[in-house]
């Protein structure tokens, strides 16, 4: 591995330079830090009686300020079973921190009266402002809350809302399910959030007395976003522009809530394959009628994050079949499967997948989290079904062509949730061994009162980005893309006075035979296109005076490690770097560009 080093002699021009260009010079900006990205919800949770607290561990890189929160209450009058609207409702927020992980201490309540000390340190209050989901509902503090440098655990404590006001209580958040593989972690260069957990029963009873013991700690994922200030002397590195090429194979179209149905009822569509693609086209609408099939719905389903509160038996409320062996391997963009599990909840995965947790059972509402993170799926309508005899009603079926040439899903008179009579849904997929998807539709619903968005498309899952929603009928015909990524170029520490980071390209597309590595002193204002150069759709984003080769490491990225010398001298001085991995196929000069980055060396 090569190493970057500054040389002293570069300094007075490297300073002069900085000087002059503005992409990361001067304090460190503002910036935010959320805790799942995107927010994804399953639940909302609350006593409605005391306090509520949020935990999580915090590895503060450097000191920072906290200007403000932006988190979820759900106190608007809704819900299952329903709680009060407390909108336009203001209450208390504080900010606590205690010196070693927040595990195994959030019952320890500071309470100066406990007989035992607690470890818990106030750091500063806030006011928190009930909003509607799914618009947050803010923090403001009137002094921002400084957090010092270090790990640590950190309370995020809602106090219950105080009388005179409205419907005066405790306070309601929203939560998700953890993923199997063990606590989210949300960071950037300044901060690191993990080990999530909610208590629903806080400190606090609902007029404010500590409670002599609070209740545990759930281990679940908190929704909210910390809006900080770094410290001014702080080394950081942001990143400039966008690599090439961004051409992802999923697409889907997002259905906020509506009376009014989605305009895809009573239409159709084909999804024509292209091999790396679809090529995706209106179709002719056919009337949808029940198939003489025994429904889906008739046996227990195989997976469910809903049980019968009396029987405590699984229900087809957020359900999936037991997967489902095809009569031919299907193939989709990006693999194929010989397996599909049919979700109650208007969606399929391209996958055996045996998961009874609301992120793969239940509905997305808003929340892309599972759309990204979860298996492969085709949705039709990926909304909030009840297709529960007891609950709700309609019928679900699989249906296989005598001739093993296509299968069919039909979601039947599925109601969506909570039932309410007329308002169901018909839809009819059907799958080839061409791999050619088509989607009949009948009637549309999703006007329920509870914010539950409707997902239509293509994902391509286990974590790949996601493209920007689009409209799908106004943009019909249209080509999903082939599935390119850009490199994306980083580095995988701060450039601090005395250390020794690597810059990292990551996002290397399969055989490329390795990266130049260029370095610059000033970026451009104005990007330049490479397209005159065969790199249509590339830009150069910074002015070189040195390049480095780099070969691919076994993680499969690009590394360079970039010698930072131990001079304060050099605080504020910026580095600018952009890779070029040399990947053919995809431009007639066989080179991709990554992003820039500019690194401001500090503290």
């Amino acid at each position: 591995m090569q190493k970057f080093s500054i040389a002293v002699a570069l300094l007075s021009f490297a300073a002069a330079a900085a000087a002059q260009n503005p992409n990361c010079n001067g304090a460190p900006p503002a910036g935010s830090l959320q805790t799942l990205d995107p927010f994804t919800i399953n639940y909302y949770t609350g006593t409605g009686t005391t306090s509520l607290n949020m935990f999580m561990d915090v590895d503060v890189q450097t000191p920072i300020t906290i200007n403000s929160i932006d988190t979820f209450t759900y106190d608007q009058g809704a819900g299952n079973p329903v709680v009060v609207s407390q909108l336009g409702n203001t209450a208390t927020v504080n900010i606590w921190m205690c010196p070693v992980t927040r595990v195994g201490n959030e019952g320890l309540v500071p309470d100066p009266a406990a007989p035992t000390p607690s470890p818990w340190v106030q750091l500063g209050s806030g006011t928190i402002t009930v909003t509607a989901y799914p618009a947050t509902s803010p923090v403001v503090f009137a002094t921002p809350v400084a957090m010092p440098q270090g790990v640590y655990g950190l309370c995020i404590e809602m106090e219950a809302v105080q009388a005179p006001q409205t419907n005066a209580a405790g306070l309601h958040t929203l939560i998700a399910t953890p993923p199997v593989a063990g606590p989210t972690v949300a960071q950037d260069s300044f901060l690191t959030i993990t080990n999530q957990g909610v208590q629903v029963t806080g400190w606090r009873d609902a007029v404010g007395n500590w409670v002599a013991s609070a209740g545990a700690a759930a281990v679940y994922d908190v929704n909210c976003r910390l809006n900080y200030t770094p410290d001014p002397s702080a080394g950081l590195w942001t990143t400039l522009g966008e690599g090439c090429y961004f051409r992802p194979q999923g697409f889907y179209e997002d259905f906020p809530t509506s009376a009014a149905g989605p305009d895809l009822q009573n239409t159709s569509m084909q999804w024509i394959p292209l091999g790396a693609n679809y090529l995706v086209v209106a179709g002719a609408a056919t009337p949808i009628t029940q198939p003489t099939s025994t429904s889906l719905t008739a046996s227990a389903p195989n997976s469910a994050s809903s049980t019968d509160p009396v029987t405590a038996a699984l229900t087809w409320d957020d359900a999936l079949s037991a997967p489902i062996t095809l009569p031919f391997s299907f193939p989709f963009p990006g693999g194929s499967t010989n397996d599909i599990t049919i979700s109650s909840n208007g969606c399929i995965y391209l996958a055996a997948v045996v998961d009874n947790s609301y992120g793969v059972c239940g509905a997305a509402y808003g929340g892309l989290g599972g759309w990204q993170g979860n298996a492969p799926r085709i949705a039709p309508f990926y909304g909030d079904m009840d297709a529960d005899p007891a609950t709700g009603g309609g019928s679900i079926h699989y249906d296989v062509d005598p001739a093993n040439q296509f299968v069919t899903i039909t979601w039947y008179q599925v109601p969506e949730w909570p039932a309410v009579p007329g308002f169901n849904n018909n839809i009819e997929l059907r799958l080839w061994a061409t791999g050619q998807v088509d989607i009949n539709y009948g009637m549309l619903t999703n006007q329920n009162t509870y914010s539950n968005n409707a997902l239509v498309g293509f994902a391509e899952g286990l974590g790949k980005r996601l493209p920007a929603a689009q409209d799908l009928s106004a943009s019909m015909p249209f080509q999903s893309g082939d599935g390119a990524i850009p490199p994306i170029l980083g580095m995988d520490a701060r450039p601090v006075i005395g250390t020794a980071p690597n810059i990292v390209t990551t996002n290397i597309t399969p055989g490329t035979i390795g990266q130049v590595l260029i370095a610059g002193l000033t970026g451009l204002n104005t990007p330049t296109d490479l397209g005159p150069f065969g790199m249509p759709g590339c830009s150069q984003y910074i002015n070189p005076f040195a390049t480095l080769f780099n070969v691919l490491t076994p993680s499969n990225t690009f590394e360079q490690v970039f010698t930072i010398p131990n001079n304060p001298a050099f605080q504020n001085v910026q580095f600018f770097f952009q890779a070029a991995p040399l990947t053919s196929g995809l431009n007639s000069a066989g080179i991709l560009t990554s992003n820039g980055v500019c690194a401001k060396i500090g503290l």
